[in-house]
């Protein structure tokens, strides 16, 4: 039954609204414009704010669909929060876009507040501090992943939790990784 979860969490991964809305809307691949990923923020340059908004709850929503299913599916096993890193993965790299998706933060958000909701606080205070020094989404994003981060301990119920919470943010970590060399890389200003 684990096995199911993971093939079926991936699957909603691979569900790429973004990609989908901007492909309706204007024929073209989104993939093809800004980051070159299928998320909200990459979405919001062709879409607008509204279009960040509709593609971001649709992406954390595939994570508490897959995790939902997963508790459904094993009630009692701890090891039905593998579907995180699964769902957030399918995301990443979804087989029907040759693996080449969104960068993870939807999902992983998501499937966060589904293992505990008060990673809403956790990730909402440091991103709220960030955004006021910045507009940058890479640095907003990033405090809100330390802020869960340090408090992923606390908050998350027993090993299994911890370690696909673990797995995911990796996954996440190295999507973001050319986001993160450019901006070590820029000039201050």
């Amino acid at each position: 039954m684990l096995a199911l979860v993971v093939c079926v969490s991936y699957a909603l991964g691979c569900f790429a609204p973004g990609w989908l809305l901007v492909r309706r809307r204007t024929g073209a691949d989104l993939r093809d414009t800004g980051s070159g990923g299928t998320g909200a923020t990459n979405a919001a340059r062709v879409l607008g704010g509204g279009g960040f908004l509709i593609v971001l709850l649709l992406d954390a929503g595939k994570a508490v669909l897959a995790l939902a299913l997963a508790r459904w599916l094993l009630p009692d096993d701890p090891w039905s929060a593998v579907a995180l890193p699964a769902v957030v993965a399918g995301h990443i790299w979804p087989a029907p876009l040759r693996f080449r998706g969104g960068r993870g933060a939807g999902p992983f958000l998501g499937g966060c507040l589904m293992l505990n909701p008060l990673f809403a606080a956790a990730a909402a205070i440091p991103a709220a501090i960030a955004a006021t020094f910045t507009r940058r989404s890479l640095y907003i994003t990033t405090s809100a992943a330390m802020g869960g981060i340090v408090c992923a301990w606390w908050l998350l119920p027993g090993a299994p939790a911890r370690v696909a919470f673990g797995v995911a943010l990796l996954f996440v970590v190295l999507a973001h990784r050319t986001h993160f060399m450019r901006a070590l890389h820029r000039p201050a200003p």
